[in-house]
């Protein structure tokens, strides 16, 4: 346990939080199995958190034994994502920024390649290819990781209502962020991302009128223009707002029900 100890002792030393297999091996000095050996001991001691396949994490006093991932998400993610553009986003960004009440376990993350693990620091990943020229639009550089700003987290949720999880979810979120959202920013995402982008600006536009929050979300929208669901996902027919022409799936009462508006 002592040569284990000691490879811990020495990545502290040189200012690391995370490592590879292959910066272990060197340090100790031994063997492939040998390797493996000492990393599962210091991992099912709690000293080390194995993030993915080959990158490990060196826990702090007092997180001994805890999820990296779930103590600080953007350097457990930043260090499985090393070398990959990636943003933290969806969901899981709704919840970083405090959004959400309730936790949100999975981790909903977009990437520039297709990434072959599924877990980071044993907690359940949801990988999305995004492109280049938008994978790091709106967003923000938190620590070793890149995570949707408020503007970005709150537009890709009604652009895909599919990784929000809900309206109820989105309604909460944008409640809570709505007053420090810039309505510029919403509206120039919109235009980058075409017809979709304008959609997801009116789903936004028709919670935030008809749930009274302070935000001025005014996409202009022709009266010949089709109805767009508010979740692409329910044929519900509750109420439609003839504004924005969006088809909700919960009537107003409901969604006022969940935010406390």
């Amino acid at each position: 346990m002592s040569r284990q100890l000691e490879l811990i002792n020495s990545l502290v030393a040189d200012g690391r939080e995370e490592f590879t297999f292959a910066d272990a091996k060197s340090a100790l000095g031994v063997s492939t199995p040998a390797t493996a050996n000492a990393l599962r001991q210091l991992t099912q001691k709690g000293l080390v958190d194995r993030l993915t396949r080959g990158h490990y994490a060196i826990r702090p006093l007092g997180s001994l034994g805890t999820s990296t991932a779930t103590d600080d998400p953007s350097a457990a993610i930043g260090a499985a994502f090393e070398g990959r553009s990636h943003r933290i986003s969806y969901r899981s960004a709704l919840s970083e920024l405090g959004l959400v009440s309730h936790p949100v376990r999975t981790l909903y993350v977009a990437c520039t390649h297709q990434v072959r693990f599924t877990a980071v620091s044993a907690r359940p990943l949801h990988s999305l290819i995004e492109t280049p020229a938008t994978i790091h639009l709106e967003a923000e550089a938190v620590g070793s990781s890149w995570r949707s700003s408020l503007e970005r987290a709150l537009f890709e949720s009604a652009l895909r209502m599919d990784l929000t999880g809900s309206v109820e979810l989105l309604a909460e979120a944008l409640t809570a962020g709505s007053r420090d959202v810039n309505p510029t920013r919403i509206a120039q995402l919109a235009t980058v991302f075409g017809g979709r982008g304008r959609a997801a600006e009116r789903r936004l536009a028709s919670l935030t009128h008809a749930l009274h929050l302070p935000l001025a979300l005014t996409p202009n929208v022709a009266a010949q223009q089709p109805l767009i669901r508010l979740n692409p996902k329910d044929d519900s027919d509750a109420w439609t707002d003839t504004r924005y022409r969006v088809i909700w799936n919960a009537t107003i009462d409901e969604l006022q029900a969940v935010v406390g508006n």
